[in-house]
């Protein structure tokens, strides 16, 4: 895959989702993204299930290509603040119960990450999940906040797309003769589809095209970062201080 291809797609080719150019932050986002992809999915997934997941992000994070708090919020507590003033102005008619409220473990689930969690059970199910499908043990039950660290957040969106983790639905079964129905995949993630699914299939069709342009579909190639999980990455800073360690005490001792 030609990346520069890519990037030169959506910022010059046919730039309307990112009309102002990309910000380094977004081309960070996208590129741990397209990492992740390359590691553990380009192999038994088509192109076409990886620009459905990168148009529903756009949408869920606000065109920032990154996770994020529901109502863009520097922490928990702000979000529900953000939430529930939505919701006493009348602007979440869709809302039958505040989930924002913080639960019994004090905190607020409120929606996070590159597809939005909310509720506890939600992040208990992906934590369950990402352990039954890669064998990793993620704490989400303890802290919701690790949906914000960008490697389980990508794998969140994507394995919940793929294995339809939201909804009662999942990528393939919007599959047809003539490719993925972009807008109707909608409801994988909410069921506004009637709302935004024009929104999303024009997301979904702009990131396919810088896709195919880039030859991702005939060889998307290996990652070109090393995105690993959150655990490993403290695994490896723990032996790298260790060995530091252990060469001061030679030096010295």
């Amino acid at each position: 895959m030609d990346r520069t291809a890519f990037f030169e797609h959506l910022t010059v080719t046919d730039a309307r989702l990112f009309a102002g150019g990309m910000t380094a932050a977004q081309r960070a986002g996208l590129s741990l993204k397209l990492d992740v992809w390359a590691r553990w999915y380009a192999a038994d997934y088509p192109v076409t299930f990886l620009a459905a997941a990168l148009g529903q992000i756009y949408r869920e994070t606000g065109g920032r290509m990154e996770p994020v708090l529901e109502a863009f919020a520097p922490d928990r507590k702000t979000s529900a603040e953000r939430l529930q003033a939505a919701y006493d102005a009348g602007r979440l008619k869709w809302v039958k119960t505040p989930y924002w409220l913080a639960d019994e473990t004090g905190r607020h689930p409120v929606g996070g990450g590159d597809i939005q969690l909310t509720h506890r059970r939600n992040y208990l199910a992906a934590a369950e999940k990402l352990k039954a499908r890669f064998g990793v043990s993620i704490g989400l039950a303890e802290n919701y906040d690790l949906i914000l660290d960008p490697v389980i957040s990508a794998h969140v969106a994507f394995s919940g797309m793929i294995e339809g983790w939201f909804r009662p639905c999942k990528l393939e079964d919007f599959c047809r003769p003539d490719g993925l129905d972009y807008a109707a995949a909608r409801d994988i993630v909410n069921g506004d589809a009637g709302l935004v699914g024009a929104e999303i299939a024009r997301n979904c069709q702009i990131f396919e095209a810088a896709l195919i342009v880039a030859g991702a579909d005939r060889d998307f190639g290996p990652p070109e970062g090393d995105p690993v999980w959150p655990e490993t990455r403290s695994a490896v800073l723990g032996e790298w201080i260790i060995a530091r360690f252990q060469a001061v005490v030679r030096l010295f001792g």
